[in-house]
């Protein structure tokens, strides 16, 4: 058990609302602190600027904290007071955590689909990547079980030159301070199943994809993005950057049994997160979905949701709604889960070719009223 210093979200407003925050703006008094006010103000917003590029991170020690919130770049080069730094650690939320375990092995089933991959290592106190890397099997939580002293490095095998000294003594640093501040490492495979490639604008393509995928885990939300490229949906969602856990899921998953007909699957990617409700998962199951005619009129349609190819959850649709402008053609429907159908489905994986597609389209509607194919397919 070890205490830790976390960052508020709302960490100005916090501030603000801090005694001693106020009497460090008011009063000139305290170690180290200078009698102009403007001065002082020049001070405060420094750190203001370095706590928000830093809200939700969490620290092990006092000095760690120091070091980030306070010292050199993050403040501009502006020389922070004791005064304002103790005012502004004594705001910071305190809290025991104990440490996560390591991860375990990857099964031998998901080490085989996985092959070649790239994989990049994410700090979760402030979702920055701090390592990028290439290895088979069991790679990725090899560095997890070198900091801390755990498992070596099973069932892991390297590519490339392996690391400098210097970059091992850093990740192998920043690592020991994730897990003492009671998180763990985000593992994150960007491409997987790697081939040998010939065509130089393939390869040239697949690694503008790479390197999107990366910036993508750097976004803080998805309303706005900074990078124009995440505008919209991408085109290859199946092979977009994800978790190793959720891939784990996804290869250890059982094949789905026979998809009904007629029937109906839907792609809600919000349902792979497991802080999901019941509740939410249904409304977001709900659509607006470019329903044809002919599903609409199947009674009792069976609507198999999923996420990242595995199944969610599977509901019986009792009517349709139509949502928007007439041109748009787009229904909501209203139903309920079926125990029945959902005992059978949820947790299994379900793939495009199960469909008769390559792909699932973009939209995220596919509808099976028959046995037969798709045209061209």
């Amino acid at each position: 058990m070890a205490t830790v210093w976390t960052v508020p979200d709302d960490i100005t407003r916090v501030l603000l609302a801090a005694p001693g925050i106020r009497d460090f703006l008011t009063n000139a008094e305290g170690s180290g602190v200078v009698s102009d006010p403007k001065v002082r103000l020049a001070e405060f917003a420094a750190v203001v600027g370095a706590l928000g590029n830093n809200a939700g991170r969490t620290f092990s020690t006092v000095r760690d904290a120091a070091g980030v919130l306070f010292e050199g770049p993050a403040v501009g080069g502006v020389v922070v007071s004791d005064a304002l730094r103790l005012a502004v650690m004594r705001v910071l939320t305190a809290e025991a955590r104990e440490r996560k375990p390591a991860p375990n092995p990857l099964s031998p089933r998901v080490v085989e689909n996985l092959g070649l991959y790239v994989y990049a290592l994410r700090d979760p106190r402030n979702q920055s990547i701090f390592y990028v890397g290439v290895g088979r099997g069991n790679k990725i939580y090899s560095h997890d079980w070198d900091a801390l002293g755990e498992a070596g490095t099973l069932d892991s095998e390297s590519v490339g030159d392996p690391d400098r000294d210097e970059a091992r003594r850093a990740w192998i640093q920043r690592i020991r301070d994730i897990y003492a501040a009671g998180h763990s490492v985000d593992h994150i495979v960007l491409r997987h199943r790697i081939e040998n490639a010939h065509d130089a604008t393939a390869e040239a393509r697949e690694a503008v994809h790479v390197v999107t995928d990366a910036l993508r885990l750097l976004e803080r939300g998805t309303g706005n993005p900074i990078l124009t490229n995440l505008a919209g949906e991408p085109v290859d969602l199946e092979r977009r950057a994800m978790s190793v856990e959720e891939l784990a899921v996804q290869y250890s998953a059982s094949p789905a049994p026979q998809l009904p007909v007629p029937g109906a699957l839907v792609r809600v990617p919000a349902a792979a997160h497991r802080s999901l409700s019941a509740e939410d998962l249904y409304e977001a199951a709900r659509g607006p979905w470019p329903a044809g005619a002919a599903a609409r009129n199947v009674p009792d349609l069976p609507v198999i949701v999923f996420a990242d190819n595995i199944v969610r959850a599977v509901y019986r649709v009792r009517s349709w709604n139509q949502v928007g402008a007439n041109a748009d053609q787009l229904f909501r429907f209203t139903g309920e889960a079926d125990p029945e159908l959902e005992a059978a489905f949820v947790g299994t994986r379900v793939t495009p070719d199960r469909a008769g597609l390559k792909v699932w389209p973009t939209h995220g509607w596919v509808q099976r009223l028959t046995t037969a194919r798709p045209h061209g397919r």
